[in-house]
């Protein structure tokens, strides 16, 4: 599908190679009725065959293996890789069926500042069909932003919002 080829380029992209890969599950809850093949009519059958197949659970189990490890299921990955694994599977939903926007809240809070250049220059990359919008601490996303927008907390105790619109010039002098 789209969204497996997208989510192994970003996969490559974010963690410098490996792969990674969507696989369907289809679990069965229940076993097939015995009924089914007793039917009287094609409808009565068909109909028996609908309700078994709602029966069945689709789901979409994800394999990551990041470079010179084997492919190996996400719950075995550190939290920081899970991290990545989600970032490049939302990305490829985001490249397949670009949204409006996307919020995202501190994706890239337990990422280095490696990591977090690698995941804005997908995100730039993006940027060009969906607007993002990234509540974050982190200096390297921060970067990569065309408007900032800040809290701060005076000596007083009130807090103050701020905004900054950063031109294209800055942000090549600060890179």
């Amino acid at each position: 599908s789209v969204i497996n080829k997208n989510f192994n380029h970003y996969f490559n992209i974010i963690f410098r190679g490996g792969k990674g890969e969507l696989k369907q599950v289809k679990k069965v809850l229940d076993e097939p009725s015995a009924d089914i093949n007793t039917a009287r009519s094609d409808e009565e059958k068909r109909k028996k065959e609908v309700d078994y197949q709602k029966k069945i659970l689709q789901g979409i189990e994800i394999f990551a293996s990041p470079p010179g490890k084997k492919i190996q299921s996400i719950a075995i990955l550190s939290g920081g890789e899970k991290s990545l694994v989600s970032i490049a599977l939302i990305c490829a939903i985001i490249a397949a069926n670009p949204p409006p926007f996307v919020l995202f809240d501190e994706v890239d809070a337990a990422l280095d500042e490696a990591n977090s250049h690698r995941i804005t220059d997908v995100i730039s990359d993006l940027a060009n069909k969906t607007q993002f919008i990234a509540i974050t601490h982190n200096r390297a996303t921060m970067e990569k932003a065309d408007i900032l927008y800040g809290v701060t907390m005076k000596n007083d105790g009130v807090s103050q919002i701020f905004s900054l619109k950063i031109d294209g010039d800055e942000k090549t002098k600060k890179s």
